[in-house]
């Protein structure tokens, strides 16, 4: 038994990592169509809130628009928690305007709440500029 031992760690040092050097070396590809960060185009969004009520892990609030860029009659836009969403889209699927950018991007890990504030409300465009 102790023969078997030694020469599989022999053999396992002289192969190469099987793991990558995440972040260091860049190398990850995300599969086609996969749900990645999302959040709502307010140029489009109608403050409806079908997005926050079907959402099953309760990740999205609707949060009232700044009074310079109130752009929907409500006044209201979703804000999705992604430390909450769990990326089943259902968001996305049942919103009737289609105002939801979606991406593949996946890297968000942080220490920090992150949410789709920040994202949403650079999609307005103030005075007709982006």
């Amino acid at each position: 038994m102790r023969l078997s031992v030694i020469r599989e760690v022999l053999r396992n040092l002289a192969r190469r990592p099987s793991t990558l050097a995440y972040p260091v070396r860049r190398e990850v590809t995300v599969a086609p169509g996969h749900r990645g960060r999302h959040y709502a185009d307010l140029m489009k969004c109608i403050g409806c809130s079908l997005c926050a009520v079907d959402c099953p892990a309760n990740a999205i609030v609707m949060e009232k628009l700044p009074q310079q860029l109130k752009h929907n009659p409500r006044g209201i836009y979703p804000v999705v928690d992604y430390g909450k969403c769990v990326f089943c889209y259902q968001c996305v699927f049942v919103c009737p305007v289609k105002a939801y950018v979606t991406s593949e991007h996946f890297e968000m890990a942080d220490y920090a709440i992150s949410t789709s504030r920040e994202l949403s409300l650079s999609s307005i465009r103030v005075g007709g500029q982006a």
